[in-house]
């Protein structure tokens, strides 16, 4: 996997969390991090929208209960899931479909920008809606895609390999 979808897909929000035994927080990492490893590309996706999602709902509470560090800790790490997501898109494959996203996910990434410099909520709340409208499609694709992968009726990417058009 590459580092920054690695690094994107981190689970740690950037606020404070009630300490677990390291053991059982090594654990845990771990198991999430083979979650990420063996995940197809469609479900990588799903997870990257509900990762920049939680930064940012983490971020919207930081921005009312004026957590001004947290909350840009957690915008940036919206903003490296954004970039992530604009990187992977194949045009060539994808079409006027990727362009279309990528126009998007451009749009989305310059509120995120505003919402930071303004510590305002606004253009966040509106990101996290625009986030979960695509994180519902690829969502319902990726069970899609699931149960045809099963019936052997699709044989795209391997899981943890990142070739899709969006």
């Amino acid at each position: 996997m590459q580092p920054t979808l690695q690094s994107a897909l981190s689970t740690q929000p950037s606020r404070p969390v009630t300490s677990l035994p390291r053991e059982v927080a090594a654990r845990v990492e771990s198991y999430k991090l083979a979650h990420i490893e063996t995940a197809t590309p469609e479900r990588l996706v799903v997870m990257l929208y509900e990762g920049a999602i939680r930064f940012l709902q983490i971020a919207v509470q930081a921005l009312q209960d004026q957590q001004l560090d947290t909350a840009n800790g957690n915008i940036l790490k919206a903003e490296a899931i954004v970039l992530e997501l604009m990187s992977v898109l194949d045009r060539d494959l994808g079409g006027e479909m990727a362009v279309n996203l990528s126009n998007l996910y451009d749009y989305i990434y310059r509120q995120l920008v505003k919402g930071n410099l303004a510590h305002d909520p606004a253009p966040l709340n509106e990101v996290i809606g625009l986030l979960d409208n695509l994180r519902s499609a690829w969502d319902e694709a990726a069970q899609m895609v699931a149960q045809m992968r099963a019936n052997g009726q699709f044989e795209g990417s391997t899981p943890g390999g990142l070739n899709f058009a969006g």
